[in-house]
Protein backbone atom coordinates (compact mmCIF):
# COMPACT_ATOMS: atom_id res chain seq x y z
CA UNK A 1 0.00 0.00 0.00
CA UNK A 2 3.05 2.33 0.99
CA UNK A 3 4.50 1.81 -2.35
CA UNK A 4 0.64 2.76 -4.31
CA UNK A 5 0.69 5.75 -2.37
CA UNK A 6 4.27 6.57 -3.21
CA UNK A 7 3.52 6.31 -6.55
CA UNK A 8 0.86 8.24 -6.52
CA UNK A 9 2.63 11.11 -5.06
CA UNK A 10 5.48 11.07 -7.32
CA UNK A 11 3.45 10.47 -10.35
CA UNK A 12 3.24 13.91 -11.59
CA UNK A 13 6.90 14.42 -10.81
CA UNK A 14 8.03 11.72 -13.11
CA UNK A 15 5.74 12.60 -15.41
CA UNK A 16 7.46 16.23 -16.09
CA UNK A 17 10.65 14.87 -16.09
CA UNK A 18 9.39 12.28 -19.18
CA UNK A 19 8.12 15.29 -20.86
CA UNK A 20 10.99 17.98 -20.55
CA UNK A 21 13.29 17.66 -23.31
CA UNK A 22 16.67 17.81 -22.20
CA UNK A 23 19.57 19.52 -23.73
CA UNK A 24 20.88 17.32 -26.64
CA UNK A 25 24.23 19.49 -27.63
CA UNK A 26 27.38 20.85 -25.44
CA UNK A 27 26.00 24.62 -26.88
CA UNK A 28 22.25 23.93 -25.18
CA UNK A 29 23.65 22.38 -21.90
CA UNK A 30 25.94 25.70 -21.78
CA UNK A 31 22.55 27.84 -22.69
CA UNK A 32 20.92 26.24 -20.02
CA UNK A 33 23.46 26.86 -16.97
CA UNK A 34 23.81 30.54 -18.30
CA UNK A 35 20.22 30.94 -18.18
CA UNK A 36 20.03 29.38 -14.42
CA UNK A 37 23.14 32.16 -13.58
CA UNK A 38 21.02 35.26 -15.55
CA UNK A 39 17.74 34.43 -13.70
CA UNK A 40 19.62 34.07 -10.14
CA UNK A 41 21.89 37.39 -11.07
CA UNK A 42 18.10 39.23 -12.07
CA UNK A 43 16.46 38.05 -9.11
CA UNK A 44 19.82 39.81 -6.81
CA UNK A 45 19.37 42.89 -9.18
CA UNK A 46 16.02 42.90 -7.73
CA UNK A 47 16.29 42.61 -4.29
CA UNK A 48 19.04 45.23 -4.06
CA UNK A 49 17.52 48.41 -3.45
CA UNK A 50 18.55 50.99 -5.85
CA UNK A 51 20.63 53.03 -2.81
CA UNK A 52 22.87 49.76 -2.36
CA UNK A 53 23.96 49.96 -6.09
CA UNK A 54 26.98 51.91 -5.43
CA UNK A 55 27.66 49.65 -2.40
CA UNK A 56 31.58 48.23 -2.01
CA UNK A 57 32.83 46.08 0.78
CA UNK A 58 35.71 48.21 0.08
CA UNK A 59 38.11 51.26 -1.41
CA UNK A 60 39.48 49.94 -4.46
CA UNK A 61 37.00 46.99 -4.99
CA UNK A 62 34.23 46.74 -7.44
CA UNK A 63 30.62 47.80 -6.30
CA UNK A 64 27.29 45.89 -6.59
CA UNK A 65 26.54 47.65 -10.08
CA UNK A 66 30.33 47.32 -11.01
CA UNK A 67 30.16 43.92 -10.16
CA UNK A 68 27.14 43.20 -12.61
CA UNK A 69 28.41 45.34 -15.21
CA UNK A 70 31.55 43.59 -15.10
CA UNK A 71 29.98 40.38 -15.57
CA UNK A 72 28.12 41.91 -18.79
CA UNK A 73 31.41 43.08 -20.41
CA UNK A 74 33.28 40.17 -20.05
CA UNK A 75 30.32 38.17 -21.43
CA UNK A 76 30.51 40.60 -24.34
CA UNK A 77 34.12 40.25 -24.78
CA UNK A 78 34.87 36.49 -23.91
CA UNK A 79 31.72 35.76 -26.01
CA UNK A 80 32.77 37.42 -29.19
CA UNK A 81 35.99 35.78 -29.73
CA UNK A 82 34.25 32.55 -30.46
CA UNK A 83 33.97 34.42 -33.67
CA UNK A 84 30.71 36.66 -32.89
CA UNK A 85 31.23 40.33 -34.34
CA UNK A 86 30.48 42.67 -31.19
CA UNK A 87 27.26 44.45 -31.28
CA UNK A 88 27.40 48.19 -32.73
CA UNK A 89 28.07 50.28 -29.71
CA UNK A 90 28.75 47.93 -26.89
CA UNK A 91 32.60 48.62 -25.51
CA UNK A 92 32.97 45.93 -23.10
CA UNK A 93 36.00 47.81 -21.52
CA UNK A 94 33.54 50.20 -20.62
CA UNK A 95 30.23 49.03 -19.43
CA UNK A 96 31.21 48.66 -15.99
CA UNK A 97 31.25 51.93 -15.38
CA UNK A 98 28.07 52.83 -17.59
CA UNK A 99 25.59 53.18 -14.99
CA UNK A 100 24.66 52.41 -11.78
CA UNK A 101 20.53 52.81 -12.60
CA UNK A 102 19.17 48.79 -11.83
CA UNK A 103 17.13 49.54 -14.71
CA UNK A 104 19.79 49.87 -17.26
CA UNK A 105 22.06 47.30 -16.02
CA UNK A 106 19.30 44.67 -15.98
CA UNK A 107 19.42 45.31 -20.05
CA UNK A 108 23.06 45.44 -20.20
CA UNK A 109 23.02 42.02 -18.31
CA UNK A 110 20.07 40.35 -20.68
CA UNK A 111 21.58 41.61 -23.60
CA UNK A 112 24.74 40.27 -23.01
CA UNK A 113 23.60 36.82 -22.02
CA UNK A 114 21.19 36.80 -24.99
CA UNK A 115 24.16 37.61 -27.10
CA UNK A 116 26.55 35.04 -25.19
CA UNK A 117 23.78 31.96 -26.12
CA UNK A 118 23.76 33.31 -29.87
CA UNK A 119 27.72 33.15 -30.13
CA UNK A 120 27.97 30.03 -28.40
CA UNK A 121 25.09 28.29 -30.58
CA UNK A 122 26.84 29.40 -33.57
CA UNK A 123 29.59 27.35 -32.87
CA UNK A 124 29.87 24.06 -34.85
CA UNK A 125 30.42 20.56 -33.03
CA UNK A 126 33.60 20.43 -35.57
CA UNK A 127 34.33 24.13 -34.61
CA UNK A 128 34.92 23.61 -30.64
CA UNK A 129 38.55 22.14 -31.31
CA UNK A 130 39.21 25.70 -33.13
CA UNK A 131 41.69 27.59 -30.96
CA UNK A 132 41.00 31.18 -29.71
CA UNK A 133 43.80 33.89 -28.70
CA UNK A 134 42.67 36.09 -25.35
CA UNK A 135 45.55 38.01 -23.31
CA UNK A 136 44.91 35.76 -20.84
CA UNK A 137 45.90 32.57 -22.18
CA UNK A 138 45.03 30.26 -25.51
CA UNK A 139 41.93 28.23 -25.60
CA UNK A 140 39.59 25.74 -27.33
CA UNK A 141 36.51 27.41 -28.10
CA UNK A 142 35.23 24.40 -25.72
CA UNK A 143 37.01 25.73 -23.04
CA UNK A 144 36.27 29.42 -23.62
CA UNK A 145 32.83 28.41 -23.42
CA UNK A 146 33.62 27.15 -20.04
CA UNK A 147 35.21 30.02 -18.70
CA UNK A 148 32.20 32.20 -20.22
CA UNK A 149 29.75 30.52 -17.67
CA UNK A 150 32.38 29.93 -14.89
CA UNK A 151 32.89 33.56 -14.99
CA UNK A 152 29.38 34.52 -14.61
CA UNK A 153 29.67 31.99 -11.39
CA UNK A 154 32.31 33.14 -10.10
CA UNK A 155 30.74 36.89 -9.50
CA UNK A 156 27.38 35.83 -9.17
CA UNK A 157 28.66 34.27 -5.58
CA UNK A 158 30.91 37.79 -4.76
CA UNK A 159 26.97 39.36 -5.32
CA UNK A 160 25.59 36.98 -2.89
CA UNK A 161 28.32 37.63 -0.67
CA UNK A 162 27.51 41.33 -1.41
CA UNK A 163 23.98 40.75 -0.48
CA UNK A 164 24.60 38.78 2.56
CA UNK A 165 26.90 41.79 4.06
CA UNK A 166 24.18 44.08 3.64
CA UNK A 167 21.64 41.58 5.19
CA UNK A 168 19.95 40.61 2.04
CA UNK A 169 18.97 37.41 1.37
CA UNK A 170 19.06 35.83 -1.90
CA UNK A 171 14.87 34.99 -2.95
CA UNK A 172 16.38 31.55 -3.85
CA UNK A 173 17.67 30.91 -0.35
CA UNK A 174 14.74 31.47 1.30
CA UNK A 175 14.76 32.62 5.39
CA UNK A 176 18.65 30.55 5.28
Amino acid sequence: MKKLIYLFILAPFLAQAQETPKPTTYQEEFAGGMNYSLDQIVKLIDVFPQDKMTWRPGEGVRSVSETILHIAGSTYMLSSALGTPMPEGIDPQGIEKATTDKVEILKYVNDAYAFSSDAVASVSDEQMDEMVELPFGTFSKRALIMIIATHSYEHKGQLIAYARVNDITPPWSGAE
